[in-house]
């Protein structure tokens, strides 16, 4: 727990006014987090500006960088930009509370803060849902299509022997020679 402790920004002294801080964020730092991620070899610049105020403290996140991927379609390995912004303000109050993802409010007499899981969860929020490799071809796409499709399960053959069944049960037989 102590390396997390290179994610706490201290304003505590800073002078009215902006101030930047810069992290690198590399796969040792999701390390320090017990979720399993989808993605390896991460290199993420990370800018954090501070805009100090007389009574709250304004943050704008800004990352840019790239995660490696496996390709949903082909399996392949490839590097995926990344990049998001995120702003956040800092507020003073009776006790601490993250409840809301914009507005945090800090217990008075805090002279710092770690932002550790708000880059954690800026990076997983920027990844792409869908993991397609840069050079993959439609050939590619549709070999691995057609793949999928001979072992997917047959539903359309599962469903004519239910018809087939229903229109063979000697209940429903005798209802129709009513009609």
């Amino acid at each position: 727990m102590e390396k997390i402790r290179n994610y706490d920004v201290s304003f505590f002294g800073l002078k009215d006014g902006k101030h930047t801080f810069e992290f690198e964020i590399s796969q040792e730092f999701f390390d320090l987090f017990t979720f399993d991620q989808e993605f390896d070899k991460p290199y993420i610049q990370l800018v954090l500006e501070l805009d100090k105020k007389p009574s709250f403290l304004e943050l704008n996140f800004k990352m840019n960088g790239d995660v490696e991927l496996s390709c949903d379609i082909s399996n392949r390995l490839y590097r995926q930009p990344i990049e998001g912004k995120m702003p956040l303000v800092i507020k003073f109050g009776r006790e601490f509370d993250d409840t809301d993802d914009e507005v945090w409010i800090l217990p008075d007499g805090a002279n710092s803060f770690n932002i550790a899981q708000l880059i954690y969860e800026l990076v997983l929020l920027n990844i792409p849902s869908k993991h397609y490799h840069p050079d993959l071809s439609s050939e590619e796409a549709e070999e691995a299509l057609n793949l999928l499709d001979e072992y997917a399960p047959k539903a359309d053959a599962d469903k004519q022997e239910k018809e087939s069944e229903e229109s063979n049960d000697p209940r429903w037989d005798s209802l129709k020679k009513l009609l």
